[in-house]
């Protein structure tokens, strides 16, 4: 009976060992930094690349970026939650981090969606601009239409979040109430060709819900925002909207 325990518990360390490996192979595969950098190995993006990360993964993605193009990247910055920017002998020394608040938005999230807008508006015409996207970006940049404060936006977040509703749902009223979300960051873009590399967390990988579609707009937007049955607060939010 002994020697069946031995052999029986040897077996198992075995399959435990392999099951860990496979796990850690399918992380690593997923991998922000993996992923960013075999793209852009094997689809080579013009020279100079401005580049702007925002979401959970942006450090990440950011990495992977410098990896596969090193000194093509004129500049970068990067917008992450709090502290999930990398130490400081890990920083790119092109790179200015930013961090902000998720899941619910604070005041460093408007301060980083200014930020972002101008240093778009920023890329020379004749450059490459690198967008990289993934989950959390829609609590972590904003810019409020005028009359809209920072305590309505946490409030519409903080309903939001336990609403109930799903993704999706979520970020059309997100959108709404953005000068920069369902599309409108591209206002801030000039001729520049515009690469966009997203991290899916939405069911359907649709773009145009991942990060509340910064780059993407949807079309049938407003259809949906109408079919919702929203808090009178809310409403008001948003018909106050532009």
């Amino acid at each position: 009976l002994g020697e069946f325990v031995n052999s029986f518990n040897t077996m198992l360390d075995a399959q435990r060992r392999d099951l860990f490996a496979i796990y850690t192979q399918a992380i690593r595969a997923v991998h922000g930094r993996q992923v960013v950098c075999d793209h852009l190995r094997a689809y080579p993006p013009a020279r100079p690349v401005y580049l702007a990360a925002v979401g959970k993964a942006a450090a990440a993605m950011t990495a992977g970026a410098f990896a596969a193009c090193g000194d093509a990247i004129h500049s970068a910055v990067v917008i992450t939650r709090h502290g999930h920017v990398p130490d400081a002998i890990q920083r790119e020394p092109r790179t200015r981090y930013l961090e902000a608040g998720h899941p619910v938005p604070d005041a460093a999230s408007l301060v980083a969606g200014q930020t972002l807008v101008e240093f778009l508006a920023a890329v020379p015409a004749a450059a490459q601009c690198l967008v990289l996207i993934s989950g959390g970006a829609s609590a972590l940049v904003e810019v409020l239409p005028s009359g809209t404060t920072l305590a309505d936006w946490q409030r519409v977040n903080t309903w939001l979040l336990g609403s109930g509703l799903d993704i999706r749902t979520m970020n059309v009223v997100r959108s709404a109430l953005s000068c920069i979300k369902g599309g409108r960051l591209v206002r801030a873009l000039g001729a520049q060709r515009t690469e966009v590399l997203l991290i899916s967390d939405v069911p359907g990988d649709d773009p145009r819900v991942i990060g509340s579609g910064l780059l993407c707009p949807d079309d049938d937007a407003l259809k949906k925002l109408r079919e919702l049955v929203l808090p009178d607060w809310i409403e008001a939010l948003v018909h106050a909207a532009p």
